[in-house]
């Protein structure tokens, strides 16, 4: 069944109003919510530690910009030696893992397993 009357300018008109306010609000909640990420990326608390790094191969401090300084002797910088290389992997597209075999100091004590009691 259609409607009985039909006339699109007419309803185009009526139309325009809701139409434009939808729009309107949409961009407004769109516009608040990136002024509250704005906000919150401003208001957070940066990450502990960012501006001092510690190389955990030699246990110096590294600056943010990623060079290695260390405490000199005498009037000559210290000298880094490059990163060693990483040995040949095995398969690619796996990392290379170097992992400390354990020692009898690593590995926890435990108790042994209790016998269970006998049954009554």
């Amino acid at each position: 069944m259609s409607a009985p009357q039909t006339n699109i300018e007419k309803q185009k008109r009526r139309h325009r109003g809701p139409l434009v306010g939808m729009i309107v609000v949409v961009i407004a909640v769109g516009l608040g919510y990136l002024w509250w990420v704005g906000y919150e990326v401003a208001e957070s608390n940066p990450p502990q530690g960012s501006q001092t790094q510690i190389d955990g191969r030699t246990g110096e401090q590294v600056p943010p910009d990623g060079s290695v300084t260390g405490t000199t002797t005498g009037t000559t910088p210290e000298t880094v030696a490059p990163p060693a290389q990483p040995a040949q992997q095995s398969s690619p597209g796996v990392p290379v893992q170097n992992v400390d075999p354990l020692t009898p100091a690593d590995v926890p004590a435990v108790d042994p397993v209790p016998e269970s009691a006998p049954a009554n």
